[in-house]
């Protein structure tokens, strides 16, 4: 308030010589910011989190499939494997999310009919997973659920 106050005393001037003043700022801040977020995108591209299709070359693709109100997948997935998990839907959409032994979300992607999403994913530690889905589908969503070990 005191910095508006003290640049705003006196009278006033002609919008005339305002105007460009305001414009050039504005120019100066555009170029600024757009400096700024390129720097920034520059920056965390090395800490993207996602594997390079190099790393996924010789990843294990695993079908999985959901419908009202379950999951198909495998029993088992291996550990320390790259693993694309190919994710539709029959009927609706749903969510397929994978929770980790201690019951936190690691991954999810979304499950739609006649569209295949890929999840690639490498499990570091053997456990039992749990897939849930994220998305209303249904009365019987809330129990919507599967598993896998992960050896």
């Amino acid at each position: 308030m005191i910095g508006v106050a003290a640049t705003t005393r006196g009278a006033p001037q002609p919008q005339s010589q305002v105007q460009p003043r305001g414009y050039a700022l504005r120019a100066r801040w555009f170029w600024a910011l757009g400096a700024a977020t390129a720097l920034a995108l520059l920056i965390s591209l090395p800490f993207v989190p996602y594997p390079s299709s190099a790393q996924l070359a010789g990843a294990q693709h695993v079908k999985v499939t959901a419908q009202q109100y379950g999951f198909v997948l495998p029993a088992t997935i291996p550990a320390r494997t790259p693993i694309i998990f190919d994710v539709t839907a029959l009927d609706v959409n749903h969510g397929f999310g994978i929770y980790g032994p201690d019951n936190r979300l690691i991954g999810q992607v979304q499950a739609m009919p006649d569209y295949v999403n890929h999840l690639p994913f490498t499990f570091s530690k053997p456990g039992r997973y749990t897939v849930r889905c994220l998305e209303y589908c249904g009365v019987g969503h809330a129990y919507m659920q599967g598993a896998f070990e992960v050896k």
